[in-house]
Formats: structure tokens, sequence, C-alpha cells
């Protein structure tokens, strides 16, 4: 299995097609209040990504740092997108790793402040 090492590019003119196509995008506030639920949306890359039999993502996972929040699988007929309903207790990186079955392992991280 390939893994890409995403490096943080601010700017997006700078991104290979590859990267707009498999970096997840976590959509999510960056403050939060401690305890409360709120929604993380997990999208897959800036621009579409293949979804047919031969070229998909096959699962994005979502962690709070390094503990498991949960995962959505997918099959070649769905868009790789999924919302998660979490609460976090102090402020934490959320990371979201992708597999595409050609193309590997993708991440990505966001800081959320817990209030």
């Amino acid at each position: 299995m390939k893994y890409y090492e995403v490096k943080n590019v601010a700017n997006e003119k700078e991104k290979s097609e590859l990267e707009k196509k498999h970096i997840p995008i976590i959509e999510a506030p960056d403050k939060v209040n401690k305890d409360e639920f709120f929604e993380v949306k997990l999208k897959i890359g800036k621009i579409d990504h293949p979804v047919d039999k031969d070229h998909f993502i096959q699962y994005v996972d979502l962690y709070a740092e390094f503990y498991h929040l949960g995962r959505a699988n997918f099959t070649p007929e769905a868009k790789a997108e999924a919302t998660f309903k979490i609460k976090l207790k102090e402020s934490c990186t959320l990371r979201a790793y992708e597999l595409c079955n050609l193309h590997g392992q993708w991440e990505s991280a966001k800081k959320i402040e817990v209030v």
C-alpha cells in the first residue's frame, strides 16, 4: 500500500492534481464548547475524485489526535463524503485518513479549540 505524506501547502495553486483529488477536507468549527456535540464533515479532495469500480475511495477514518472516532466505508457506487457528530473534552488536532484503492493513503489535519 502506498502512503503519501501530505505537506501543508497553504496555496492551493501549489498543490498537484493528485493532491487536489485525494487530500481529505475536514469541515468543522475552529472553536467548540466542551462536551457539546458538533458536526465534522469529511470530503475527499478539492476537485472530484473518480468513482468507478477501478478507482474509488475505500474508506475515511476520523481521529482526535490518535484516538479513533469513526470510519465510513465506501463502494464504487458511493461518493466519499461522511458527517460525524462528535464531542471533545479538550483542544486537539482532528486527523482524517482516507484510502484510495489506486493511490494509497492520504492524511489531513485541523486544530480544534475547546472552550
